[in-house]
């Protein structure tokens, strides 16, 4: 969040050549982005000025250069062609309508804090996703380079047709040309000129040169945008809502990523909260005036931060540059080919696919590489959202059934014959009663799945025993624990069997007290200590 105190002579500087580089790698992407959208061109520029500037005044990464990326932009030509089909006159208001929403929860996520919550994603999920959109970028630039999509393609090529005549014409052979050119451009000239931008200009001046008929990305009015207000249409709202949701989580998951990639070069810390609230205000407002929505682009803040961009200024700077390039420039992008914007974004979607998890496959446990497959081939064959919460159903059951077998440690159950870690005294009294008393002793809190596998050990062991439990190392044990011995007391009351609660501290108490556990059981069965239950049921069995 910018402070009076960002501006300074030792920054400021940093500042400003931060902002002017990360304006000449966004740029292209900007370009690229809007005219994948369907939205245009102008809608990815405005969405790197608004998002930009808004997530950099109030947000919590200082250095951090939010706009357009590839998770946002594949959903929002998704959500456009899909109320457009439903509703051809309000389809396109209700989009943008979903980016204003979309930052409205993203605000809420922040003043909820529920910042530190959205990084706990299983990586497999993340990985699976990440290069799903990465496919769905691959597949999206079929149409722009070839003049055919990839689902026509795949038809003919399976109706054995072959390859559809005139694949490879001029606007084919520029994208390919420029494609190579953005893999093969040195790292060590990248750093000095990107290598966008060089494909940019050599397929422009091609263009210009040539007079080829190719198609272009067409003029962007040097004018700012319109505002516009939400709106609601009630056979979308639906739909609205749960879009709004993705866009959000899309957004945020960005943002936090690209914030933890900061730290890790700055050795700062973020503000997870906060940057929700600033990527909040920009997407909000960006949706209000037709842009599309944005989250933190780490290529671009990395570029920032090596540049020497150190407070939110930059990010602003950034933010301000682009618009002045619009406002004086805007005319000249009649003049970029299609194709070249297509291939930067083929390069993007073949690099955000996880090869790194893919060639080590055979390394990584089965569950987690069908996790990742699975959240993968959902992301391109159904949708987003349902690939996300699938694979995020799937980590946690496994994350339970770990955490389960971790609690089991927390748990033992003795009948007197095992060598217990018991005083001599307590050991002898329990030996001598092994025929009747179980000692069901627990240390922590306990989930519900132990819970049910331990009240079906007790079952199962003589009708006739008596069951002590003992928490003499439990310090805390919980609500859900609560309710989990409850659970094996009463299922062993049940079966006309005694049950002996011995050592509850006044914590523990506290929580049984809660849900009246300790009336379940006559007051004369309940024990100080663990020795003195023990002794009573020497006594009371002599």
């Amino acid at each position: 969040m910018l402070r009076l105190s960002h501006f300074n002579r030792t920054t400021i500087k940093g500042d400003i050549f931060g902002a002017l580089t990360s304006t000449i790698v966004a740029l292209p992407f900007a370009l690229a982005f809007g005219v994948t959208s369907g939205a245009g061109a102008i809608a990815g520029i405005y969405c790197a000025v608004l998002t930009g500037f808004f997530a950099s005044l109030f947000g919590g990464t200082n250095p951090q250069i939010s706009g357009p990326n590839t998770g946002l932009t594949v959903a929002m030509a998704a959500i456009l062609s899909s109320f457009i089909a439903q509703s051809p006159e309000q389809g396109m208001a209700a989009a943008f309508t979903v980016v204003t929403l979309a930052g409205l929860f993203q605000m809420l996520f922040g003043v909820l804090k529920l910042g530190k919550y959205f990084v706990l994603v299983s990586y497999p999920v993340i990985s699976g996703f990440t290069s799903g959109i990465g496919v769905l970028i691959i597949l999206s630039q079929m149409e722009p380079l070839f003049g055919v999509s990839a689902g026509q393609m795949l038809s003919q090529l399976s109706a054995d047709d072959g390859l559809p005549a005139g694949l490879l014409n001029t606007n084919t052979l520029l994208g390919a040309a420029c494609l190579l050119l953005l893999f093969l451009w040195p790292e060590r000239l990248n750093r000095v000129v990107p290598a966008s931008i060089v494909a940019l200009i050599i397929a422009t001046g091609y263009f210009v040169f040539s007079g080829a008929d190719i198609p272009v990305v067409g003029a962007i009015a040097s004018e700012l945008p319109s505002f516009n207000l939400p709106v609601w249409n009630a056979e979308l709202v639906s739909e609205m809502i749960k879009s709004a949701l993705l866009i959000a989580t899309l957004s945020t998951l960005d943002s936090l990523m690209t914030s933890l990639t900061v730290d890790s070069i700055s050795n700062d810390l973020h503000d997870s909260d906060q940057e929700l609230i600033g990527q909040g205000i920009g997407n909000m407002i960006a949706g209000m005036f037709g842009a599309l929505p944005g989250g933190g682009a780490t290529m671009r803040t990395v570029t920032n931060l090596r540049a020497g961009g150190t407070t939110p200024l930059s990010g602003i700077l950034h933010a301000v540059f682009i618009l002045a390039i619009v406002l004086w420039a805007g005319e000249y992008t009649a003049y970029i080919p299609v194709a070249v914007l297509s291939a930067i974004l083929l390069k993007v979607g073949i690099g955000i696919i996880d090869w790194n998890f893919l060639k080590r496959v055979h390394q990584i446990p089965l569950f987690s590489v069908g996790l990742m497959l699975s959240t993968l081939v959902m992301s391109v064959a159904i949708d987003l959202v349902t690939a996300v919460l699938i694979g995020v159903f799937l980590a946690n059951l496994v994350t339970i059934r770990r955490l389960s077998e971790i609690q089991l440690d927390n748990v033992k159950l003795c009948t007197g014959q095992e060598d217990e870690q018991l005083p001599e005294d307590e050991k002898r009294l329990l030996q001598a009663m092994s025929a009747k008393v179980l000692l069901l002793h627990i240390s922590g809190p306990i989930s519900f799945g132990v819970a049910r596998s331990l009240k079906q050990s007790v079952s199962q062991v003589d009708q006739d025993k008596t069951l002590l439990i003992d928490l003499s190392d439990a310090r805390f044990v919980g609500i859900s624990s609560t309710i989990a011995i409850e659970e094996i007391i009463i299922s062993h009351l049940s079966q006309g069997r005694d049950v002996i609660l011995a050592s509850v501290c006044d914590r523990v108490r506290k929580d049984f007290d809660k849900l009246k556990l300790l009336e379940k059981i006559p007051s004369q069965h309940i024990f100080h200590s663990r020795k003195q239950a023990l002794t009573y049921l020497r006594e009371s069995q002599a």
